[in-house]
């Protein structure tokens, strides 16, 4: 089995998108408002195939349900699906006002897909970029209604000032949107339940103005002032190789940042073998025989052998993912 895996981008035109994956990650993308990559998928028939190595041209599907204890680890089967969806987010323009419904609700209303709890770590914003995360007031069902009626749907909402490094947990529940000048990594369940609160009138490809979720997204939101707790304050760890720092961690997935000078190793997580998705935040390296740059996404398997990150510039950073503690137990 490899020990790594990268993937062929699935890039999803938006008419909220932009350009900064090419500009800001070096990406070649193709023409239009490039909104989303996403970088490790296998929801519906959004396969992420495999580009490199001796199984370069299969799906990831089908190499994780052939061996899911090798890929995924050892507390996965073969009838489990992977239960993470890596995302760019590449906001020119913001996106809809949005909540998503937790799992009991989206099995009841949504049965084809499933709740959707999802984080976001900002790689690159422009001057005054916001990011809209709860409401800055108490109001219930009836109240948000009104506003949504009388299109003033977005003055209750929390805004933050958006910068690079920083990270928000956006659960069940929650009102958010993401503010245009933004590019962000988002870790999320692998779910596509996305209910549109408000979208400020825009019109869609066809020329009329895009769905609405009204009711659905009155039944699930969260109406009581927010605490500002969607905001999370990274918390430090010690790592003989540098800087490592937990930005998320929760029941459905787990995002840390690793910064380092010299050659490292990865954290070890768990007594568990576990997969560990990167994306390359800064500089340049090579592992065995390949070699990354930033901008970069790929898995490695749980059973893969461990091997050295041999930095090529002078310093490197990684975003590093994996589920969360209902797998794992804990994190270490």
């Amino acid at each position: 089995m490899q020990n790594i895996l990268k993937f062929e981008p699935i890039y999803k035109d938006k008419i909220w998108g932009g350009r900064k994956l090419e500009t800001k990650l070096g990406r070649k993308i193709p023409n239009g408002n490039i909104g989303e990559s996403w970088e490790i998928s296998d929801y519906g028939t959004d396969q992420s195939v495999i580009s490199n190595g001796e199984l370069k041209g299969k799906t990831f599907r089908e190499i994780y349900q052939n061996h899911p204890k090798e890929i995924l680890g050892e507390m996965f089967s073969s009838t489990e699906s992977f239960p993470l969806l890596i995302k760019i987010i590449d906001a020119k323009e913001k996106l809809s006002v949005q909540v998503h419904p937790d799992d009991t609700y989206a099995l009841e209303k949504d049965p084809e897909s499933s709740g959707k709890k999802e984080s976001w770590f900002i790689l690159d914003a422009d001057k005054n970029s916001e990011i809209v995360c709860g409401f800055s007031e108490d109001l219930d069902r009836e109240k948000y209604q009104k506003l949504i009626e009388e299109n003033k749907a977005e003055i209750p909402l929390q805004k933050f000032l958006a910068k690079a490094n920083d990270s928000f947990i956006i659960n069940p529940g929650t009102v958010h949107a993401i503010g245009g000048g933004n590019l962000l990594l988002e870790v999320q369940q692998s779910s596509d339940s996305t209910y549109r609160v408000y979208d400020y009138g825009r019109l869609g490809d066809d020329g009329k103005p895009r769905k609405l979720h009204i009711e659905k997204s009155l039944d699930v939101l969260r109406f009581k002032k927010s605490s500002g707790e969607e905001f999370i304050k990274p918390v430090s760890k010690n790592w003989e190789f540098g800087k490592r720092e937990i930005h998320i961690t929760n029941d459905k997935f787990h995002l840390e940042t690793l910064e380092f000078s010299n050659i490292a190793k990865l954290p070890k997580l768990t007594e568990k073998k576990v997969f560990k998705a990167i994306h390359v935040l800064e500089g340049n390296f090579k592992i065995a025989d390949e070699n990354f740059s930033k901008g970069e996404t790929f898995l490695i398997p749980a059973n893969a052998i461990e091997q050295d990150i041999i930095p090529n510039s002078s310093s490197v950073k990684l975003a590093l993912m994996t589920v969360g503690l209902d797998w794992l137990g804990e994190i270490h």
